[in-house]
């Protein structure tokens, strides 16, 4: 990519576990390694043109990060439910698709502690915690349970978040320094004490351990924490200094890629 100019729709950043997190930028078909831009300059131009994620059709607004209205409130994966897991309504026979619900609900899911911004628990579909934690920009995680469905999923986290925070601060997750000097096995078990008895079943206990992740940064500073919105300024122009979660770090402010996914950008490597 170096002095070239790319020009496509975005998509959420993928990224690989590996140390640090390697990433990669999606733009359509089309991917891009990101990890050897750090401390380049880069331009970003919104070219005015958005699409659905989903079905493809241009449109002037989107919502949930990518979808064209129509898609918003008729796919499953946009449903209230997806962000509120406990409140599945799956049973009551109104879910949006069936199909959908029998492969990303009624499966296996963990619930964990992670921290980002401070310590939480959260949930994720069983075999993609890595890609839930890096998303999160967690530096250290660990599995507590596995439900057999989203919703006992949602309704553990739910009971857990009684006593610890279920959201990330983003701000506050983009200041963290990735070596983080907290016991989140000594948590876990404070955890697990709180919990009726009725989910000591799903507790994990065996092959439990600590997953740390180290993010792709240039230095230690503090970021520049000033969000950048195409909706408000169609160019950005800075250095990228980091990379974290869904998030690039530049000299200038912070870009949240997966908030702008369906965005038609122009990028140039300077």
């Amino acid at each position: 990519m170096l002095g070239q100019q790319m020009t496509g729709y975005l998509r959420e950043l993928d990224h690989h576990p590996s140390d640090p997190v390697w990433y990669r930028l999606v733009m359509g078909e089309t991917v891009h390694d990101l990890n050897d831009f750090l401390g380049r300059r880069i331009a970003i131009a919104f070219t005015g043109d958005r699409a659905c994620i989903h079905c493809g059709r241009r449109v002037k607004k989107l919502y949930n990060n990518g979808y064209c209205y129509p898609c918003f409130t008729t796919l499953a994966e946009c449903d209230l439910c997806i962000v509120k897991p406990h409140e599945c309504h799956f049973h009551k026979g109104t879910c949006r698709d069936e199909t959908f619900a029998s492969e990303h609900c009624m499966i296996p899911h963990y619930v964990y502690l992670a921290y980002s911004s401070g310590v939480k628990v959260g949930l994720t579909r069983k075999g993609r915690e890595y890609k839930r934690w890096i998303d999160q920009g967690a530096s250290a995680a660990v599995l507590l349970a596995e439900v057999p469905t989203r919703r006992l999923a949602g309704e553990l986290e739910v009971e857990i978040a009684r006593n610890l925070p279920d959201k990330t601060d983003w701000r506050k997750m983009l200041r963290v320094k990735d070596e983080v000097d907290v016991d989140l096995l000594q948590i876990r078990e404070e955890v697990i004490a709180r919990l009726p008895d009725t989910w000591r079943p799903y507790v994990l206990s065996k092959g439990i351990a600590v997953r740390r992740f180290r993010y792709p940064r240039l230095h230690d500073e503090e970021p520049n924490l000033n969000q950048v919105s195409l909706d408000k300024q169609t160019e950005l122009e800075g250095t990228l200094v980091g990379i974290k979660g869904q998030y690039l770090m530049f000299d200038c402010g912070v870009f949240n890629v997966k908030r702008h996914a369906g965005y038609a950008v122009q990028i140039s490597d300077l």
